[in-house]
């Protein structure tokens, strides 16, 4: 079925990966860029990763210089927002006269616009043709074939590894109300060279059996971190073990500097 963005009726309509529709954007478009300007774009932890290898940056550095962190009301989970400009537009800080300057890592919401989702099964049109001119062009394409233009299966896999954790039940259930909680869950997901820098500086290996082909992923790779970040927050939230065991001797050895009796006797 072809859908148009005709109207705010046609924006609700809900398409699948079959359904089609006509979009193209390019320079000669006299909407271009301008949907660049005053919104709001959430960063999913794939996005922070990819826009600070583009830019040469910790990601530390660039969650400090680019984004914003918001917290939800209701769960009390973190989430980072990239920052607009300062100037009038309110323009995303990437973009020049001749388009985004970071497109090869623009953010998930800019490769799907000008579709939104629900869970990624079902899409709709967040614009209409009187606002995106690219809407009255006339190449067809179906949902499916603009996700895999846009690259959107790369996160296909990483999104269905993250929602344990950011659509866990438990989040609303029991709100994360304590700070520190909040920043242990920001540094998993989108800080990965605070969060490698924890892993491999502190404790953490000898409280936790991992396998040596894990630890020489994560040690370089921002990828294979998420997914490592992503177990962690399981067990430390909700308790689900998955590849993450303690050692019992570390828990034991602690027992006993806690108690003050030293090391255990062998």
């Amino acid at each position: 079925m072809k859908f148009q963005a005709e109207s705010l009726e046609d924006q609700k309509r809900l398409m699948t990966w079959d359904d089609t529709f006509c979009f193209s954007c390019h320079p000669g478009i006299d909407c271009f860029n301008s949907c660049c300007k005053d919104v709001t774009i959430f960063l999913d932890p794939l996005d922070v990763g990819r826009l600070r290898k583009a830019l040469n940056m910790s990601s530390t550095d660039f969650l400090e210089t680019y984004t914003h962190r918001v917290v939800s009301q209701k769960s009390g989970l973190p989430a980072v927002v990239l920052k607009m400009n300062k100037d009038a537009d309110k323009k995303c800080p990437f973009v020049n006269d001749s388009g985004c300057g970071v497109y090869e890592s623009r953010p998930y919401s800019c490769r799907l616009y000008p579709l939104d989702t629900e869970q990624g099964v079902e899409y709709s049109f967040i614009v209409e043709e009187d606002t995106c001119h690219g809407l009255k062009e006339s190449k067809e394409l179906t949902v499916e074939d603009w996700r895999r233009d846009q690259g959107l299966r790369d996160y296909d896999d990483i999104d269905h590894n993250l929602k344990d954790v950011m659509h866990a039940d438990e989040l609303w259930e029991e709100k994360i109300a304590d700070p520190r909680m909040q920043d242990m869950i920001l540094m998993a997901l989108y800080d990965v060279d605070r969060f490698r820098e924890f892993v491999f500086n502190s404790s953490f290996l000898e409280k936790f059996k991992i396998d040596d082909d894990i630890i020489e992923k994560i040690r370089e790779d921002d990828v294979s971190m998420l997914y490592f970040a992503a177990q962690w927050l399981r067990f430390s939230l909700f308790g689900k073990k998955g590849f993450l065991k303690i050692d019992r001797d570390f828990l034991e050895k602690k027992k006993h500097e806690v108690l003050g009796k030293g090391k255990p006797e062998k």
